[in-house]
């Protein structure tokens, strides 16, 4: 079963709060975000540069394999690590995407719908929390809620945790 498609539910987490809904133009999002724009009759906007890191040419992970190039990843942000894309210039493309998307928007509230490794890119820098840690406690799907003005992080990660049951090991 596709993976934004097996629990229809999460959409409730992500509802009428936000008057805009921009998405990452890959599949996942897209899935993940139709199924809130279906639940809430809003439209959604795909979006350049909300996109994951390029990983063009890594080629299929293992997991274990991927929570190790990840954690280096994050560690290691200057270095290409994995694909073409750098950690810091994944972050630099996601925080403008953002601030353009906000600069639209003018102050309403916005959802963006986007993958794992940008988004704790984007939250760590902005908090005092590891990248990784919070990498490793996102199920899938799950969603955070940011202020913002400052991208400041409450802590809380909203997920299914029946969704898919993978969980990564943060230590």
């Amino acid at each position: 079963m596709r993976l934004a498609c097996r629990r229809a539910d999460f959409a409730r987490g992500v509802d009428t709060l936000y008057k805009h809904r921009d998405t990452s133009i890959e599949p996942k999002a897209l899935e993940t975000a139709a199924l809130v724009a279906i639940r809430t009759g809003l439209a959604l906007e795909p979006r350049q540069n909300l996109h994951e890191n390029d990983r063009t040419g890594l080629g299929f992970q293992g997991s274990d394999d991927l929570g190790r190039r990840l954690r280096e990843f994050f560690t290691r942000p200057t270095q290409l690590i994995m694909g073409n894309e750098t950690a810091s210039g994944a972050l630099q493309r996601f925080a403008e995407a953002v601030a353009d998307i906000l600069s639209e928007r003018r102050g309403q509230n916005s959802a963006i719908v986007t993958h794992g490794t940008v988004l704790s890119l984007f939250v760590a820098h902005h908090n005092a929390i590891a990248p990784f840690g919070l990498w490793a406690s996102l199920g899938l799907p799950s969603y955070v809620v940011l202020d913002a003005a400052s991208f400041s992080f409450d802590g809380e990660i909203h997920s299914d945790p029946d969704y898919c049951g993978a969980r990564w090991a943060a230590g």
